[in-house]
């Protein structure tokens, strides 16, 4: 390696974009890096096209209009997309057509959630099921809505990709994760442990029906092990539930009554049917995952399409090509690499390979957000890349400011979490703050929920929230430095689960608080079910369940009025499908069945698209329901739900394309049906004064 790694470490809001720009624009001002040598890659587009613009401005004050307009020239875009312009260009050395079909990150999720689907499909699952049963792993996690066997398969199938492991390396990894954990437990015994804890409960359970009524704490104990009783011998004993009856006790009279049944669940560590359980699922669940990535291979293939781990993975391949290498060595400059913390293992091999070639290198990440452990990365690896830094002659700088916070949320964190991270500096971790502090604004308030159980801490939360407005609370504006009174829209609420939002959600709602959250049901939304009903209609004349629907919504007709009028029809001997789109005697067109009638001839020359937009400009769907509700934010919801159908649109024609097949109304309102089922249609955060959740 010929340059020496820069690594700066820079936690939220302290200037790393700035950092970032005024590295890029000093080296490309003072000649020692060209255009056309930089490759930087950030986490999103957006944060390239802002790092780009940013240095170009910079290059524009300062009158070097030459080098601001060859910024172009500069490699700077996601790692996919620095990995995709790479592979075009050196497609020959991969053996790849130049231009290559590349999955986007939605469309590879989905592809690869039907490959697993399908292996599950057509996988004999039965004893499987019967395990994940008995350990507890047909349940959802506490603060999860996931059910945690499948949640496992996922994530395994996930961290595999990362990794580039082949799936027939995966598959082995079963018996070897089983003798790692089986390694932490103690040796199985010979012994029946089963008929030694039906043995015990059968001799304590006369003495504790009769003291059951005594206390509230013996009936509960009895109702356990009459039900451990029943479902040892129904196979259906959880090994969770040994582990309650070694804990579990009834009144102190009967402690030494029951104390052999406390003895014999205690040896649940023991137990011969647990250890093979372990053995079975980490066996099932590591084969089904490499079936998953078999699956998934031969899905793509069939689509002559790569995803972004398989360009990865392919660029890494061809970096050690020796023509490959001596045109990167003669042209890489400056390698820069933005949020580092992100960075999988795969990618990480990349980035050192490339260091290789380049003049500088210079890395930014947030040692403290890698253990979120996002899209692969992996916390360890982002501490063992920063202790290996002095041994590749590399250096490690701190940014120390914190230019986004108030001075005194930057002491309530600096107090909180200097010493949380145990291999870290304190001086690693505070900022020191630079914004002015504002007098008399409190920054933290502390709340303690009243309740005992989730639907009364919402209640809680609501009349809190409530509270705080009506208090007129201040708050330190963000563009004017000054005191001014809360908005809702001020307000975040950050929960463990989806569940939980929609059960914010629907409490505010109730209390008449405006909520924004970014959870399905776009589709069900009144405008969503109005707008469908038209272009369902537009794309076939017989479907008179979308006129029903269309008149009932768009003029917000009663339905015992409209059904009088269909009934009324049907008896006049008429056409059902021409129900108010032709005029008869004492029946009326309705006037957006009209319209969609007249627009019905250039459907086939319109993209889908295209036919949303018409159906909501021509039927005049944004007027319609605007005049539902007097709630100016209520209204401004619906209308950002409309736009975000367009936008479903535009990326329903994206996936056509990246799986070369033909974009259809008819595919369209399929694709919405399938959104609709999998809860992958979200409803829009518009900008209006809401509660974020």
């Amino acid at each position: 390696m010929t340059a020496k790694i820069r690594f700066i470490s820079a936690g939220a809001g302290s200037g790393k974009t700035h950092a970032l720009t005024q590295i890029l624009h000093g080296e490309l001002s003072a000649g020692r890096v060209k255009p056309g040598g930089v490759i930087a890659t950030t986490f999103t587009k957006k944060a390239a096209a802002e790092l780009r613009e940013r240095v170009r401005s910079h290059l524009i004050g300062q009158g070097a209009y030459q080098l601001a307009n060859a910024m172009g020239q500069a490699r700077i875009g996601t790692v996919n997309s620095v990995c995709g312009a790479l592979l075009e260009r050196f497609a020959f050395e991969a053996g790849l057509p130049t231009e290559q079909l590349a999955l986007d990150e939605e469309r590879a999720k989905q592809l690869l959630s039907e490959a697993i689907d399908l292996v599950m499909e057509e996988g004999s699952l039965a004893e499987l099921l019967k395990v994940v049963r008995r350990l507890g792993l047909d349940e959802t996690a506490f603060g999860s809505d996931k059910i945690q066997w499948r949640e496992a398969l996922r994530d395994l199938v996930d961290q595999a990709r990362a990794n580039a492991i082949a799936p027939d390396t995966l598959r082995g990894f079963g018996a070897m994760n089983a003798e790692q954990l089986l390694g932490h437990f103690p040796m199985p015994v010979s012994d029946d442990l089963d008929a030694r804890l039906r043995l015990a409960i059968e001799s304590a359970l006369p003495a504790v029906q009769a003291l059951a009524g005594a206390t509230k704490t013996t009936a509960n104990y009895l109702s356990l092990i009459e039900d451990t009783l029943k479902n040892l011998g129904s196979g259906n004993l959880h090994w969770g539930d040994w582990n309650k009856l070694a804990n579990a006790a009834p009144a102190a009279a009967l402690r030494a009554t029951v104390q052999p049944i406390a003895d014999a669940a205690a040896m649940v560590p023991h137990h011969p049917g647990l250890h093979a359980d372990l053995r079975q699922y980490l066996a099932s669940i590591f084969a089904l995952a490499a079936d998953a990535l078999k699956a998934y291979a031969d899905l793509k293939k069939q689509l002559g399409a790569i995803d972004f781990t398989d360009q990865e993975r392919s660029l890494l391949d061809i970096l050690g090509e020796p023509s490959v290498a001596q045109t990167l060595s003669e042209e890489l400059d400056l390698l820069m690499v933005d949020e580092f913390q992100d960075t999988s293992p795969i990618q990480l091999a990349l980035f050192l390979k490339l260091a290789g070639f380049a003049r500088q290198v210079v890395w930014v990440g947030d040692v403290k957000q890698a253990i979120y452990g996002f899209r692969g990365s992996d916390s360890a690896l982002m501490k063992s890349v920063v202790d290996a830094l002095p041994a590749l002659g590399g250096s490690k700088e701190v940014l120390p400011h914190s230019y986004r916070s108030r001075p005194a949320l930057v002491s309530l964190v600096n107090e909180l979490f200097g010493s949380a991270f145990k291999d870290l500096a304190r001086t690693e971790v505070e900022l020191t703050p630079k914004r002015p502090e504002v007098p008399d604004a409190t920054a933290v308030h502390d709340w303690m929920l009243e309740g005992n159980n989730k639907a009364s801490h919402v209640q809680a939360l609501a009349s809190g929230v409530a509270q705080l407005i009506e208090q007129g609370v201040q708050i330190v504006d963000k563009d004017t430095q000054q005191l001014r009174p809360l908005r809702l829209a001020d307000i975040a609420i950050l929960v463990r689960a989806n569940d939980t939002v929609k059960a914010i959600a629907a409490c505010f709602r109730q209390r008449r608080i405006a909520t924004s959250t970014a959870q399905p049901g776009l589709l069900a939304q009144p405008e969503s079910v109005l707008a469908l009903a038209c272009l369902r209609r537009l794309n076939d004349d017989r479907d008179t369940l979308a006129t029903a629907e269309i008149v009932s919504l768009a003029d917000c007709t009663e339905p015992e009025t409209w059904l009088a009028n269909r009934l009324n029809w049907l008896n006049s001997g008429a056409l059902p499908s021409l129900w108010m789109e032709e005029e008869q005697d004492g029946f009326a067109v309705h006037p957006v069945i009209a319209t969609l009638k007249a627009l019905r001839a250039q459907t086939a020359l319109l993209s889908p698209r295209e036919a949303v937009e018409e159906v909501l400009m021509r039927c005049g769907i944004a007027r319609r329901v605007v005049q539902w509700q007097q709630d100016g934010a209520q209204a401004r919801m619906r209308l950002a739900n409309l736009d975000r159908l367009v936008e479903f649109a535009s990326q329903y024609e994206d996936e056509c394309r990246s799986g070369r097949q033909a974009a259809t109304l008819s595919g369209l309102l399929l694709w919405f049906q399938d959104l609709a089922a999998k809860e992958l249609a979200a409803m829009p955060q518009a900008g209006i004064d809401a509660v974020n959740v």
